[in-house]
């Protein structure tokens, strides 16, 4: 994967902390910075395709009216914690 550099400026307390952070996990500063990045934008798609995922069931709500009672769900997540997948699997409808 081909890399470029980007530049990016940080307040003074805010590098001494990175710096502090990279000393005691004996890493780069710039490891660190990638890490938080990349953790960053997993978290951050990870909640848009959640948001855009709620919408759909929304959407499809809003066509059908269909779904699903809270006890018809309690006794799904029942039956799945005892183990029982046949039982679980689809009987929440």
């Amino acid at each position: 994967m081909a890399t470029t550099t980007l530049g990016i400026k940080l307040d003074e307390e805010t590098r001494e902390r990175l710096k502090a952070l990279a000393e005691d996990k004996d890493c780069a500063t710039h490891w660190l910075i990638k890490a938080a990045i990349v953790e960053y934008l997993d978290k951050e798609e990870r909640a848009q395709r959640e948001r855009r995922e709620d919408m759909e069931r929304w959407g499809r709500y809003m066509l059908t009216g269909e779904s699903i009672s809270h006890s018809a769900a309690l006794k799904w997540f029942d039956a799945l914690a005892k183990g029982c997948a046949s039982h679980a699997h689809g009987s929440a409808s």
